[in-house]
């Protein structure tokens, strides 16, 4: 009987079942009974509780986030997040990327005062090695406008663009001199000269 099997195979199958190695024969075991795991839980078994928090944090992270734009290019960068939970998982090096594409860098390059909210540029800084990722990701939050983001205080302190900061008095100054040279002082002066003061 074994010769007649083989000589309807193929001639290096039949060459394998002519050889010393004694047949196998595969047995197949019974299946466990998981009725209870697919079906669900049986009278006797308690259904899974999630924590009272789990949905309201899986909602909380759901929430989409809208890209914001490139004031050079206005295209949004590719690796934006979506979502809040896309936020909390982006690296050290997509983060570096996002600061680069939205011009939040040292120098600043005469876009980054395009934004409505310019952020403490660590591309770039002395220090680059050494912003940790909770930083960089805490101030790319603010710079898209997530809530509890802001930069602590004393963080703001050491920050500086290295520009001059201006008194209000010398704002005050500059705002009255760009006021007068415009010529709108003169004429608000030409419309209101026709009325009486009382």
């Amino acid at each position: 009987m074994p010769e007649a099997r083989a000589s309807s195979l193929s001639p290096t199958m039949a060459d394998s079942a002519n050889s010393v190695t004694p047949e196998r024969r595969v047995t197949c075991l019974p299946r466990p009974a998981t009725c209870s795991a697919v079906a669900g839980p049986t009278a006797d078994e308690k259904p899974k509780q999630h924590h009272p928090c789990f949905v309201p944090t899986l909602t909380h992270l759901r929430t989409p986030l809208y890209p914001l734009v490139s004031s050079t290019t206005a295209l949004a960068h590719p690796e934006f997040p979506t979502t809040l939970l896309a936020y909390h998982l982006l690296t050290s090096r997509q983060l570096d990327e996002l600061a680069i594409h939205y011009h939040q860098v040292w120098p600043p390059a005469p876009a980054t005062s395009y934004y409505p909210v310019v952020i403490p540029p660590w591309v770039g800084t002395e220090n680059e090695k050494d912003v940790d990722i909770e930083t960089k990701r805490r101030r790319f939050g603010r710079f898209i406008g997530l809530q509890r983001c802001e930069t602590p205080a004393e963080e703001e302190e050491s920050y500086s663009w290295g520009l001059e900061q201006e008194t209000e008095t010398e704002l005050l100054a500059l705002m009255n001199q760009e006021w007068n040279e415009s010529g709108m002082s003169s004429l608000i002066d030409s419309t209101m000269g026709g009325f009486s003061k009382s």
